[in-house]
């Protein structure tokens, strides 16, 4: 029985301590502190029974501060919601919503932080007060500095309440196992592809009076023109739509992204120009997918079919986040996948952070090299 009435307690002690609490004493606290233990030394000194009084309630501010704290981060639950889709080094919104599920007591004075080491931006924000039964939502900005996956960082739910002598913590871990970063995505100048521009009205020059059929019916992407927004449909589905006409899925563009490692010595500026490079094909590929092209992306680890659409434009865009750089066995492919480009139908564009013999790069008029310092267009 005894033993039953000891675990019983310890459930409900493991109960109170959870989620785990850190308490530090601020500089206003520290005062206090000293303060009362000179009050403290001074009545046993004295026997002053107003010091005695004075000191008691000293005592009583301490005990009263550590309780209410308590009671502020007390049944408040804390969940975090990403945004879908995330690029490196651009800020995205990172929404919080707190519910303080105390029927009577209202929480106070709360500090919402993440203590996440790996992304940059304001990352607290302060709450006055959450009603009992209530739910408040906020937002606060987020930078990933690198593109990949990313373990989502703890938050810390902390209070000052009601007197400001202890800062008491809470920390709270984030139910996201993993986040996928994009790769950063930057404006591209207009003469970063004037030879494809050239191909493109070509192409389409020869097509005339051929583009006026609808080949299908998708949700607005930004970029979209006006003349192209079907107003039934729109109509129908309460958000505006967009129609493509049958010319937008003959534009091909196959993008080789070639980030192998050298055959000789890895220089300094290797990893980073790799860095570079994907960020441009990923630049290149958001600006190709607003004019309507079907695109193919080759890197030495693999070849995507092609395609057109957000859908497949973000598939593109997580091979980009997850590649690494590769042997020369690999670049290999890379270059029998150009040679056999030659004989297709469509543009190709090739990214490469090698310098590729004239023989192997072929006849593209589409030739990016990157290598510091710098980008050349060929």
């Amino acid at each position: 029985m005894k033993r039953r009435h000891l675990s019983h307690l310890w459930r409900v002690l493991k109960t109170w301590l959870q989620p785990p609490r850190t308490l530090h004493i601020t500089k206003a606290g520290w005062k206090f502190l000293g303060l009362t233990v000179i009050v403290g030394l001074a009545a046993i000194n004295t026997g002053n029974n107003l010091l005695y009084l004075v000191f008691g309630l000293m005592l009583s501010f301490i005990t009263v501060s550590g309780i209410l704290s308590e009671l502020m981060l007390r049944h408040v639950s804390l969940t975090r919601t990403f945004p879908q889709h995330i690029f490196a080094r651009q800020r995205v919104p990172v929404q919080i919503t707190l519910t303080n599920r105390k029927r009577r007591l209202s929480s106070f004075s709360l500090l919402v932080q993440d203590v996440s080491h790996h992304t940059e931006g304001e990352k607290r924000r302060y709450i006055l007060k959450i009603a009992p039964q209530a739910t408040v939502s906020l937002t606060y900005p987020l930078i990933f500095q690198r593109r990949g996956m990313h373990r989502p960082g703890k938050m810390r739910l902390s209070t000052r309440y009601p007197f400001g002598f202890f800062l008491k913590s809470a920390t709270f871990t984030d139910t996201t196992e993993e986040l996928l970063v994009y790769p950063e995505v930057t404006p591209l100048q207009p003469s970063a592809m004037p030879n494809m521009s050239a191909s493109v009205g070509d192409s389409e020059s020869s097509r005339q009076g051929h583009g006026t059929e609808i080949h299908s019916i998708r949700e607005y992407v930004p970029g979209d023109g006006n003349t192209r927004i079907h107003w039934k449909s729109t109509a129908k589905h309460a958000k505006f739509m967009t129609k493509e006409l049958t010319h937008d899925h003959q534009k091909k563009l196959s993008l080789v992204l070639d980030v192998s490692l050298p055959s000789s010595r890895i220089p300094p500026s290797f990893y980073p120009d790799v860095e570079r490079a994907i960020s441009l094909a990923a630049s290149y590929l958001m600006d190709l997918s607003k004019q309507q092209f079907q695109l193919q992306l080759i890197t030495p680890a693999q070849k995507s079919p092609y395609g057109h659409g957000q859908r497949h434009l973000f598939r593109l865009l997580r091979l980009l986040a997850l590649l690494e750089p590769t042997n020369g066995q690999s670049r290999q492919s890379v270059l029998k996948s150009l040679q056999r480009l030659h004989q297709t139908h469509g543009m190709t564009l090739l990214i490469s952070v090698n310098h590729l013999n004239p023989k192997n790069s072929g006849n593209f008029s589409n030739v990016v090299m990157v290598n510091s310092p710098g980008i050349e267009h060929s």
